[in-house]
């Protein structure tokens, strides 16, 4: 079992949590995977979510962006009603799919294994080096890391935090406007160091050595000319 202990944060809010979270977020509630973003798209923190109800959601936020994340809401809450509360759990990447789970525990798919909140303590198994090359590998960015806070969401990715039909949220302009008359500015990709330009290499985050190849690869914000 492969098992990585996150840096995040878990945050429940209840009271009509799934309507009140709709109208601020950029994608489906239905989604692993959301954004709080501004007024202009760009990105306050991403985030892991889980609808336990209609009336609560499990938000699973970096721990260095909760405060502003709590901020950006809390005028929203006071006027909704909705109750924010930081729960004493922990979030685990589990790479590989297979940790048994435990009665109250709730996982979260991801593009390769799933995340795993729990108010056990789990054993980790990765260092931080052998989860970089995990990420990098199945295209899995950290925000702060990677990209970061302040960054155009559609320039991260133009489908993992965004739904193009739910209606409207807080920071839909800008996002639907770029999406439909053009293309984002930038990508955030995974390429081989020997591809990149020189601003590229310099700019390069996460990177590893990829095992057979022995090539250098990590995650490069590029121009996005596709």
């Amino acid at each position: 079992m492969k098992i990585y202990k996150s840096n995040k944060t878990v945050l429940s809010l209840r009271n009509n949590a799934v309507a009140f979270l709709n109208g601020l977020t950029s994608n489906a509630m239905d989604k692993p995977w959301n954004a709080f973003v501004d007024i202009h798209g760009m990105i306050i923190s991403v985030f892991d979510q889980l609808v336990l109800n209609e009336e609560e959601v499990l938000a699973v936020i970096d721990k260095d962006r909760v405060e502003a994340v709590l901020t950006h809401l809390d005028r929203y809450m006071r006027v909704s009603g909705v109750k924010a509360e930081k729960k004493d759990w922990n979030a685990y990447f589990d790479c590989e799919g297979n940790v048994p789970l435990a009665e109250g525990d709730y996982s979260i798919p991801q593009k390769k294994g799933r995340l795993i909140v729990t108010a056990r303590q789990l054993h980790p198994t990765l260092n931080e080096k052998a989860f970089r090359l995990f990420r990098v590998q199945n295209n899995i960015p950290l925000q702060g890391v990677d990209f970061k806070v302040g960054e155009f969401l559609l320039n991260v990715s133009e489908t993992d935090h965004v739904s193009y039909t739910k209606g409207c949220f807080l920071g839909q302009e800008p996002i639907s406007k770029v999406h439909s008359r053009s293309r984002p500015t930038w990508k955030l990709m995974v390429k081989a160091e020997s591809d990149c330009t020189d601003e590229e290499k310099a700019k390069m985050t996460s990177k590893v050595t990829e095992p057979g190849t022995r090539r250098i690869k990590g995650f490069v914000l590029a121009k996005n000319v596709e």
